[in-house]
């Protein structure tokens, strides 16, 4: 006789829960990976369009750059600014986000810290390849999360 505390599981049943096992192990498995994926692009810009604004010309060129808060991180829109060499650029900076940021000239001019919805304005000068090519947000993690502007100079 078989001992009462014993409980067999028929043969047949087995494999059917090894599969199921398998089955939302490799779902989860994937599911995980889809939405690290996805972050990941996301990061690296996939969910923001480059904008580019080109500003040259004789006289003193006014640009609007908008401080934002994107689907991930920070952006600033434009993304790149192209400027003619020697030409005399005016950034109006306005704060689009839900939160404070700023924008600075390494060694250069900067704005105060802008709380949602003020601008300033920052007077990049005359543009010249000695011009540092990068501006952003000094507010810790902001650049890292992309509130970057490229300054590309160019011939005129």
């Amino acid at each position: 006789m078989r001992p009462a505390s014993r409980r067999l599981t028929p043969v047949h049943s087995q494999p059917k829960r090894r599969r199921r096992r398998l089955v939302v192990v490799a779902a989860t498995i994937s599911l995980v990976l889809g939405l690290f994926g996805v972050g990941v692009f996301a990061l690296f810009g996939g969910l923001d369009a480059t904008v580019s604004e080109r500003a040259s010309g004789p006289g003193t060129q006014t640009v609007r750059v908008d401080l934002v808060d994107a689907a991930v991180g920070f952006d600033v829109t434009p993304d790149e600014l192209v400027v003619g060499h020697g030409a005399h650029v005016m950034l109006e900076v306005a704060n689009k986000g839900q939160e404070p940021h700023d924008l600075v000239v390494p060694g250069g001019p900067r704005t105060k810290t802008l709380s949602p919805g003020q601008s300033q304005r920052l007077d990049l000068g005359v543009v010249t390849t000695r011009t540092p090519p990068r501006l952003w947000c000094t507010l810790p993690g902001h650049k890292g999360a992309g509130m970057v502007l490229d300054l590309r100079v160019v011939a005129s």
